[in-house]
């Protein structure tokens, strides 16, 4: 006769005793809420700069919409965590920290990467084609004598339009993709025991997969004109510290 399965149970005294870091991760949430729709810092920037001169693809044009970015940078790796941990282990404090850690890794990365982005306040490459310029009365647009051009010059009636084109650096597609990729990195590299000296290629594979997929959410961020190659890098570099910071605080080496 077999046995059925012990219950999964998640206990309550599991969640109570983790309030400190729900907390974290909630209030860098709202911070990043609320800095998504801050006024952000406008720099100066000259008409003649072609760098800031691409076209304005539409978020619902770009390679990688902001809903896609979230199912494949949250639900999925969510998704691989529960499936391990509940699915495999049945381990209900893996399933928990597992999915702490990704949460917190996430929200700790919005809210820097939306606080540098109003700090800095860096014009996307297609800056001009949302500023829509205010042509001069005679002559071709040209930048003050011996200056630069302000957002004065704009006549873009949308607000919100014109502040996201001051919010290339870092880039927010790239900071996320990356630490919740880097994080499930790690969380896929510690079930794998991927240097367990047995030399199993395929584990290389299945772990360095997830930091393939946020390189490539990166690079469309330049092919659709939305960053500079040094934002994307920036990103990279924030989501990947923020990942292995989260992921450490729960699976300590």
């Amino acid at each position: 006769m077999r046995l059925a399965p012990p219950a999964f149970r998640l206990p309550v005294s599991l969640f109570i005793s983790y309030i400190p870091d729900w907390a974290v991760t909630l209030t860098s949430t709202a911070v990043w809420v609320y800095l998504g729709v801050a006024k952000p810092h406008y720099q100066l920037f000259s008409v003649d700069d072609k760098s800031i001169s691409y076209p304005y693809v539409l978020p619902s044009d770009q390679t990688v919409p902001v809903p896609m970015l979230f199912a494949v940078s949250i639900c999925l790796p969510a998704l691989v965590i529960a499936g391990i941990a509940y699915g495999l282990k049945r381990n209900p404090h893996d399933l928990h920290v597992g999915l702490l850690g990704l949460l917190l890794s996430v929200s700790l990365t919005l809210m820097f990467t939306n606080g540098l982005k109003n700090v800095v306040g860096r014009p996307r490459p297609n800056l001009l084609a949302r500023c829509l310029p205010l042509p001069p009365a005679k002559g071709p647009l040209r930048d003050p004598p011996q200056g630069l051009s302000s957002v004065d010059i704009c006549t873009q009636p949308d607000i919100s339009v014109l502040n996201e084109g001051f919010r290339s650096f870092p880039s927010g597609h790239t900071s996320l993709a990356f630490a919740s990729m880097t994080y499930l990195m790690f969380y896929l590299a510690g079930k794998l025991h991927i240097f367990d000296r047995q030399g199993h290629s395929y584990k290389s594979f299945i772990v360095f997969l997830p930091i393939l997929i946020a390189a490539i959410i990166g690079a469309t961020r330049v092919a659709d004109y939305w960053h500079h190659p040094t934002d994307v890098f920036c990103g990279a570099l924030i989501g990947f510290f923020t990942a292995t910071f989260s992921y450490h605080q729960y699976y300590p080496v």
